[in-house]
C-alpha cells in the first residue's frame, strides 16, 4: 500500500483506488502477450521451468540466462504497468512482461498505450486533471501519449559531461523543461533521492516534490553516495 500525501491523503489498495481518473476517450489497451503471441507449437522443454504469472521464487524460478529486471526510472513499472486492473494473476503476469522486454527499440510501441490509461487514474489524484506534465486538452486524442512515450524508453539517462549530480531523474526535467537548462546535473538517482516522490509528483501533478508516501529517508541504514559501493552494507 503506498500512502500519497498532498493536501488530501490518497490511499491505493489492490484492485481499488478512490479517484475515477481523468478520461482519454482515444485510448485502446492491447496487452503486449496479444501483440506478440506465444508460439504454441514448440513443444515444452522439461529443463526449461514454465512461464508462470506471478512472483518469482523456488516455484516460479526463472528461466537461466533470460532477463527477469531492468535497472530504469523509479516507480515506472508499479505505477503504470497493470496497476489499476482487477485481475492480481494479470497484472503480475504484466509487470513480469515489461521486466523482461530485452528490445528497447519497441518498447515505446509496446508499452506506451498500456501506460495511458494509468497516467490519466495518477492524473486526477489532486482533483485537477490536466496539470500532469505534458498532458494534452482533455478534447485532443492521445492525451497521455506524450508522457507515456517518454516514459516507456525505461532507462536511467545520465550526462557524463556534468560535474554535478544530486536531482532525481534531473537530465529528464531539463529536457521537458520543466526545470532551467543546466539545473539538472548528471542525472540518474543516488541511493539518497527521494524517488517516490519525485515519481508520483510528476506523475500525478507536474511537479518535482510535494506527492510522497510519508517517507523521507532510508531509516534502517546509513548510505553514502560519495564512496563505493555507496549502499550500506545489508542487515
Amino acid at each position: 500500500m503506498h500512502k500519497i500525501i498532498k493536501t488530501t491523503t490518497f490511499i491505493f489498495a489492490s484492485g481499488l483506488i478512490m479517484a475515477s481518473g481523468c478520461s482519454d476517450d482515444e485510448i485502446t489497451v492491447t496487452p503486449p502477450s496479444e501483440i506478440i503471441p506465444p508460439d504454441e507449437t514448440t513443444p515444452p522443454d522439461e529443463t526449461t521451468p514454465p512461464v508462470v504469472a506471478g512472483p518469482r521464487g523456488a516455484e516460479n524460478p526463472p528461466m537461466l540466462g533470460a532477463q527477469i529486471d531492468r535497472m530504469g526510472r523509479p516507480a515506472i513499472n508499479t505505477a503504470l504497468v497493470g496497476t489499476f486492473g482487477s485481475d492480481d494473476a494479470e497484472k503480475a503476469r504484466l509487470k513480469n512482461e515489461y521486466n523482461a522486454d530485452n528490445t528497447p527499440s519497441t518498447w515505446a510501441t509496446t508499452w506506451s498505450p498500456v501506460m495511458q490509461g494509468a497516467l490519466g487514474v495518477l492524473d486526477s489524484l489532486d482533483a485537477n486533471c490536466g496539470n500532469q506534465l505534458l498532458a494534452g486538452e482533455a478534447a485532443v486524442a492521445g492525451r497521455y501519449s506524450a508522457l507515456a512515450g517518454i516514459l516507456a524508453d525505461d532507462r536511467l539517462y545520465v550526462n557524463a559531461a556534468s560535474g554535478t549530480c544530486g536531482t532525481c531523474l534531473g537530465l529528464e526535467a531539463e529536457i521537458v523543461q520543466a526545470i532551467g537548462a543546466g539545473e539538472g546535473g548528471c542525472g540518474g538517482r543516488t541511493p539518497l533521492d527521494d524517488v517516490i516522490e519525485r515519481s508520483y509528483s510528476v506523475l500525478a501533478a507536474g511537479i518535482l516534490a510535494g506527492v510522497n508516501d510519508g517517507l523521507t529517508e532510508d531509516e534502517d541504514a546509513v548510505h553514502d553516495p560519495a564512496t563505493f559501493p555507496f549502499l550500506a552494507a545489508p542487515l
